[in-house]
């Protein structure tokens, strides 16, 4: 009778060990279960992220500026990189070569100029720029004061890209594009145009080339007002190689100026003079 009654133990022992075995797994598949009932409403709401990410970039209409072909600047013969009919002869030229050339693709604006000024490393290049999708009447203002000298100017820019042959004397850099707005006008540079990167000097010192992003322009603008000098600072000469030939930084209201539309053709025949 004792044999049985400790085999009757044992047997509900083992009974019990299974049972317990039994739980265990139990809540171990519990756990797992749980586990991946955590993993996929993230999962899910990963992959709704990225739908909607995918569907918003899809929406995004693209900038319409026109995706002309680039010019190469580098400082080794940029006005070459440019087709015939995006350079022009300025007004007030100081020697027969002196040129300009304009162009721009969906990302940059593109500006090369060759003076015989750049010869002085501290005379910069100013490009003055309007721009906006659809651009209102224009109302003449003032420029950047350089060497003590203020333009006139035949509209009011939005944005001034500045450059010259040396970027800093030592003060600091010079080369960027500037607002218009603080209390002091055209004092805020908005963006650095870094020499090697943004801005370009020939060898011979005589040519001067700038590419700046349309994000520094307002982004992306349908149509722009140009208008293009270096100061010279000479008494009587004191600002040469202008585009517009018309436009007159030394006279009250600025003289002429372009209009361009940037969804267009780059061609300067296409430019609309004011």
């Amino acid at each position: 009778m004792r044999t049985l009654a400790t085999i009757a133990v044992a047997m509900a022992a083992c009974s019990t060990a299974h049972v317990s075995s039994g739980i265990d797994g139990a809540e171990s598949a519990d756990a797992a279960t749980a586990t991946d009932a955590v993993a996929t409403p993230d999962a899910a709401t990963d992959a709704a992220a990225a739908t909607d990410a995918a569907t918003a970039t899809a929406d995004a209409p693209p900038c319409p500026i026109s995706a002309n072909p680039a010019p190469t600047l580098d400082g080794v013969g940029d006005l070459a990189d440019y087709v015939t009919s995006q350079r022009l002869t300025p007004g007030a030229t100081m020697a027969a070569t002196d040129e300009v050339a304009v162009t721009w693709d969906a990302t940059y604006l593109y500006v090369t100029v060759t003076s015989e000024a750049f010869l002085d490393a501290s005379k910069p290049l100013h490009v003055y720029v309007e721009s906006a999708d659809t651009l209102g009447a224009s109302a003449p203002t003032t420029g950047k004061e350089y060497g003590g000298r203020t333009p006139q100017l035949p509209f009011s820019p939005s944005h001034l890209i500045a450059v010259r042959r040396t970027n800093d004397f030592g003060n600091g850099p010079y080369d960027g594009v500037y607002s218009p707005a603080g209390a002091a006008p055209w004092a805020t540079r908005t963006l650095d145009l870094v020499p090697g990167t943004s801005v370009y000097a020939s060898s011979d010192n005589r040519t001067l080339s700038v590419r700046t992003p349309w994000t520094a322009l307002g982004s992306c603008p349908l149509a722009l007002r140009l208008a293009l000098h270096v100061v010279n600072g000479a008494a009587g000469n004191e600002w040469k190689d202008l585009v517009p030939i018309g436009h007159t930084p030394w006279l009250t209201g600025g003289g002429a100026y372009y209009e361009l539309s940037l969804t267009g053709s780059p061609s300067v025949t296409g430019w609309t003079l004011r």
